[in-house]
């Protein structure tokens, strides 16, 4: 917008000003000089804009400027640099909730003195998130920091489209459907056994570092449900695909590909910097693109003269097989790419939401003997010590529940995401100019002491049993987020964790390890920055077999 104010006024003034010069110069000359003359206007103007949008407007001008927030802000780059050097992701969030706690929300500046708003209470969270929903879309930005991971697809839809993709893809995801899948997450949960087993014989300590090892299950297990096919990284230390290496080199970023992660959602230049930092990054996520579209490729040919594939006996409707065949049947307008964007979001959002819910109850389950006990009671009491659990004995599993819906509260897996307002629009009293960018980060309700009390740090599964007050709304937790942008794949997620979970549980006991003996009672350090919520260095814990008479 401002580019095209500038050259506008610039054009116009140039018009002017040659229509008041004499005429009698050389046509090259006047040329030359309308052209300086119009650089002239228009770098001046563009000065002044600027100036005027960095120094003037965000602490005198504009309707945000009395929202409180932090004042330690640092000249021209805002909170930027606190944000990069805080132990976690969320720290800076936290600690200005905890200031502010009754404001709806929270100003900072970030690049250039942008003011940001971060989402601060449950009746903010849900106008934003269910009353006036689409009067808010995914900023641009945001591609660029997620996209590149996780591609676009229904993540990025907005509006009608949105709703439209849904609809398309919300049957995947039906009851019938996840039922379907469980002797899938079975399958996949007694490959880890082994694969775990193989391990522990290996460094004969039984000190394993968990997180890739739920990586390569939960993969396994979405490349069924997403692809239809078979990755077997759990069978062999060759990965098929490659799908997890070039996952791994995306999420888990040494630090100056971190960085450079870092700055490219605030200026692109991904594109532009010649180093292995980036390039890495860059051949990880072509490589993504190519394998699935190979995939893609290769189903629409297979479908062309051959049934659907059939998984676990029962026919299957993976989501690539179901939106080839609804691109067909419904004559929708779906090209590669756009079927390669929704794989993405499932294969990324969907592996990494599982994988990480067990990397961090691997955690507790170490540090906290008494929960890990009474989970497996519980499992053993109901289902036995081996046997493919059915879904209604699944879900009939309290304290199961209550463990998951814990390790979800206080490890979320988004640390943050972020909407736009495309209109001028009234949140809680407050007006949003359109334009106006706010974070919504999970931790804030999550782990907000007004919500859930003074313990709110601690593990509690217990108090899922009796929720009161505004910790009973469904805006309390945002781990999923809420209203017509709900996670599509919430139901795919806690089916597998609770499936892979029962596995674990008859087959292992956890305790810690030399490098959770170390950290004691303090909290396990966390990446940052990171676009999930992951244990820095990965989580090693101690194993032991469990063997049933």
């Amino acid at each position: 917008m401002d580019f095209q104010i500038c050259f506008g006024l610039a054009l116009l003034e140039t018009l002017i000003t040659s229509a008041l010069s004499p005429t009698h110069e050389a046509l090259s000359d006047l040329s030359t000089s309308k052209a300086l003359v119009f650089l002239v206007f228009f770098s001046v103007q563009w000065l002044v804009i600027k100036f005027y949008r960095v120094f003037i407007y965000p602490y005198f001008v504009s309707p945000l400027k009395d929202i409180p927030g932090p004042e330690d802000n640092h000249f021209f780059i805002g909170q930027l640099l606190h944000l990069y050097r805080a132990a976690t992701p969320i720290d800076q969030y936290m600690s200005w909730s905890a200031t502010w706690p009754e404001s709806p929300f929270i100003r900072y500046p970030i690049l250039a003195n942008k003011e940001i708003l971060l989402i601060n209470t449950i009746e903010a969270h849900k106008q934003i998130l269910q009353t006036k929903c689409y009067d808010f879309v995914k900023p641009k930005f945001l591609e660029r920091l997620l996209g590149e991971i996780v591609g676009t697809g229904l993540l990025f839809a907005e509006s009608h489209e949105h709703k439209k993709q849904r609809r398309m893809i919300l049957n995947v995801f039906s009851v019938p459907n996840m039922k379907k899948l469980i002797p899938v997450f079975q399958q996949k949960a007694e490959e880890m056994t082994t694969f775990i087993e193989r391990k522990m014989k290996e460094n004969g300590n039984g000190n394993l570092e968990v997180q890739k090892i739920f990586s390569k299950a939960t993969l396994d297990a979405i490349g069924v449900a997403a692809l239809g096919i078979e990755l077997e990284n759990l069978r062999s230390e060759e990965l098929k695909l490659d799908f997890l290496q070039c996952y791994f080199r995306m999420l888990s970023q040494p630090p100056l590909s971190a960085l450079i992660s870092f700055i490219h959602v605030h200026i692109p230049i991904r594109r532009f910097l010649p180093l292995e930092a980036n390039w890495g990054f860059m051949r990880a996520m072509r490589g993504v693109h190519s394998m699935l579209n190979q995939c893609i490729e290769e189903r629409i040919r297979d479908l062309k003269s051959t049934d659907r594939e059939k998984v676990g006996g029962t026919e299957s409707r993976d989501l690539l097989t179901y939106m080839i065949e609804e691109r067909e049947l419904q004559k929708e307008d779906l090209t590669i790419a756009d079927i390669r964007g929704h794989l993405q979001n499932f294969l990324s959002a969907g592996h990494e939401t599982t994988s990480g819910a067990l990397t961090w109850a691997s955690f507790v389950l170490a540090t906290r003997p008494e929960i890990q006990n009474k989970l497996r009671d519980e499992v053993i009491q109901n289902l036995g010590t081996f046997g493919i659990p059915n879904y209604n004995e699944i879900e009939k599993l309290p304290y199961m529940k209550n463990f998951l819906q814990e390790v979800l509260r206080l490890y979320s897996p988004a640390p943050a995401t972020w909407r736009e307002a495309v209109k001028d629009v009234t949140i809680c009293g407050q007006f949003l100019p359109k334009g106006t960018q706010l974070v919504l980060s999970p931790p804030v309700t999550n782990r907000s002491p007004r919500i859930w009390g003074p313990d709110v740090l601690e593990f509690v599964p217990e108090r899922w049993d009796a929720l009161a007050s505004d910790a009973a709304t469904p805006y309390a937790t945002q781990t999923f987020g809420n209203g017509p942008r709900i996670c599509i794949g919430k139901s795919y997620s806690l089916l597998a964790f609770k499936v892979m979970m029962v596995e674990l549980l008859r087959n292992f006991r956890f305790s810690r390890s030399p490098r959770l003996e170390q950290l004691g009672d303090a909290p396990m350090p966390v990446q940052n920055p990171a676009v999930t919520w992951r244990p820095r260095g990965g989580m090693t814990v101690h194993l032991e077999k469990i063997t049933w008479s």
